[in-house]
């Protein structure tokens, strides 16, 4: 095994440099030669190169905006706001690139500089980069394990985005029998509003409060499960009367921010802010419905009643004027939810082998 040395006693840096579109315009039908962008995707084609036949192979990475990628090269290219790293010739044949890559891209994730929100990794800094290069032998097999556990990781994150396809999906179900078909949504839901001013920093405010918290608050944010638990508390926009709460089972829909999202909620204690919306079953519904299956099987339909932007907002007006549900056997309902809780236990398996295999893969590449 080497000792650590200065990444510029390893490699010769090649800090790069920016291209404009109007350079690359002017450029095309003179070369073959691709221009990579700092993902490593091809801006354009020219003449020109930011290394020889010589260099090759050699490592890219953004120094610009760079979020941990590297690149292994392996043929002639130019790069616009990229920069090279070119095994010095005492080095070549004791290093394995593909595991330098993999070992550099997660320092320089920690080394950047930011500026105005942006990532930098300037040339001083990486040529100061203590690296330490272990026998080859042990590359090989560190590569190995890394790339194993990639592929793994690669898969389940394969399967997650086709189960949450599904998730946010109308579920096309056929069922054998209906209570009741284009119900309204108006015959089978209320809503409950959120209390305004109920922010995180009016509930920061209560840290020294007494009360019981027991109100899982709820807010524009997807995740029902790690939020705030406050107490029963005044009104921020008139101390003269006590928040809204709830106590019972319910949909959750996001008003504001990802708008028309919805969560199942089970039976307990809520209030929410003005960014939330609970719909509850009426008293007076007459037929056997389950919020839970409601919720899963029609995440489609909340949405469509959601503005498309980043900011939108859900509009219950329209949803409650025009929504409405094909409402099947009780027990198809329930059958329709065992296997939807099936798949959500598959979806926290993968989940929590991902989250195993990032820790794993960070002290690997650490």
């Amino acid at each position: 095994m080497f000792s650590k040395m200065k990444l510029n006693s390893i490699f010769r840096i090649i800090q790069g440099h920016q291209i404009t579109d109007e350079e690359i315009y002017k450029s095309i039908g003179l070369g073959d030669i691709p221009i990579y962008t700092s993902s490593n995707e091809i801006k354009g084609y020219w003449d020109k190169a930011i290394i020889t036949q010589s260099d090759l192979p050699c490592i890219s990475y953004p120094s610009k905006a760079n979020s941990g990628e590297t690149f292994v090269q392996y043929d002639i290219f130019d790069a616009n706001n990229t920069a090279v790293l070119v095994p010095l010739p005492e080095w070549r044949e004791h290093i394995v690139l593909e595991w330098a890559a993999l070992k550099l891209s997660n320092i320089f994730l920690r080394i950047a500089t930011s500026k105005e929100g942006v990532s930098y990794l300037n040339k001083e800094i990486v040529s100061e980069l203590d690296f330490e290069v272990p026998d080859k032998i042990i590359q090989k097999q560190e590569l190995k394990t890394i790339s194993e556990l990639k592929n793994i990781k690669l898969y389940c994150d394969k399967i997650l985005s086709h189960i949450q396809r599904v998730n946010n999906l109308m579920l096309a179900v056929e069922y054998q029998k209906y209570q009741a078909t284009a119900v309204p949504a108006s015959e089978i839901l209320s809503s409950i509003s959120g209390n305004s001013g109920l922010t995180e920093e009016y509930v920061y405010s209560l840290i020294n409060t007494t009360e019981e918290r027991k109100y899982k608050l709820l807010t524009g944010s997807m995740d029902v499960h790690n939020t705030l638990v406050i107490p029963m508390c005044p009104h921020p926009d008139n101390p003269d009367i006590n928040i809204r709460v709830y106590q019972g089972e319910g949909i959750h829909v996001v008003r504001k921010g990802k708008a028309g999202y919805v969560n199942y909620l089970p039976y307990g204690n809520y209030a929410l802010n003005d960014d939330a919306y609970i719909l509850e079953k009426k008293g007076n519904c007459k037929l056997d419905v389950s919020l839970d299956w409601l919720t899963n099987t029609h995440r489609a339909l909340f949405y469509e009643y959601a503005t498309k932007s980043d900011n939108g907002t859900w509009n219950k007006t329209a949803f409650f004027q025009h929504a409405t549900f094909n409402i099947p056997d009780k027990a198809e309902q329930d059958t329709t939810i065992a296997k939807i809780l099936a798949l959500k236990k598959i979806e926290n398996k993968l989940i929590a082998l991902n989250v195993a295999i990032v820790s794993v893969l960070k002290k690997e590449t650490a």
